[in-house]
Order: C-alpha cells, then structure tokens, then sequence
C-alpha cells in the first residue's frame, strides 16, 4: 500500500486527487474507490492509503482507506 493526503476532493462530482507521500506526484481518485462505510467521501488534508491501477487516462487511486 501506498500512503498520501488528500490534496482536493469535490463532493459534487465525487472525485479528486491524493498527493503521494514518497514521489510528491497526484493521483486522480474517483468516490467508488474509497473503501468506507456509509458515504464515502475525502477531506482536503486527510491522510489515505491506496494502491494505483491503470486507469484509462493514467495511473489513478484504487482501494482508498483512511490511514490509522
């Protein structure tokens, strides 16, 4: 798993971007990747942990946890 925070998230089209810990790169995610209960959304700041996949315009935010 990788480890990054929350770099913007729009609840309005329920997708954003996370900023990697190690390279400092951001990476789209998308609201069904976020693996929580109930309504699952981000805050700007919030620290994840994620796995990336190939998605069709790039590498993107797969299996998103909030980080303990």
């Amino acid at each position: 798993m990788r480890y990054g925070k929350v770099k913007q998230f729009d609840r309005n089209s329920s997708f954003g971007f996370i900023t990697d810990d190690e390279n400092q790169k951001s990476y789209f995610v998308f609201y069904t990747a976020i693996k929580e209960e109930g309504y699952r959304r981000l805050q700007v700041g919030q620290k994840v942990k994620y796995q990336l996949a190939q998605g069709k315009n790039g590498l993107q935010c797969v299996n998103v946890y909030l980080a303990d």
